[in-house]
């Protein structure tokens, strides 16, 4: 029963940690970011089952991550305003060619960043961009000026 509030309050503690570092998706991630995911992922396995090496340890461990999960995304539907405190919400940092310098240095974005977004969907020039939003799960939408 142990193993199952370990696991319980690594569910917790990870997500409020991966919510405070921030959102990158998989595409934007700097190697460091990758290291840091899986440390995260050595340490709560070794946190969370100690000295128990066991096949029913690991095996409860994974199934209260599991349902926590699923009762975290019921939740995050029953209630908005935990939808919006887990998954953020999207943010504008250019539009019509105005930096949100203070909403870039929160997401620990560059402008570079934001110019390899337009690049990718084809613009080779910031002017044609006419707002870029970086969504909940870390990818930047850019909006083409008409």
């Amino acid at each position: 029963m142990q193993t199952v509030f370990k696991a319980a309050l690594a569910y917790l503690v990870v997500t409020i940690v991966l919510r405070i570092i921030g959102r990158r998706t998989a595409s934007q991630q700097a190697p460091m970011d990758m290291v840091v995911l899986f440390l995260f992922g050595g340490l709560s396995v070794s946190a969370v089952l100690g000295e128990d090496h066991s096949f029913f340890g690991a095996m409860s461990a994974l199934f209260t991550v599991g349902m926590m999960h699923v009762a975290v995304s019921w939740l995050k539907i029953r209630f908005v305003w935990l939808e919006r405190l887990l998954d953020g919400t999207p943010i504008v940092v250019l539009h019509d060619g105005r930096w949100t310098e203070q909403a870039m240095r929160r997401l620990r974005l560059q402008q570079a960043d934001i110019r390899t977004a337009a690049r990718q969907r084809g613009l080779d020039d910031m002017e044609q961009v006419k707002v870029a939003i970086v969504e909940r799960d870390g990818t930047i939408s850019i909006i083409e000026k008409d």
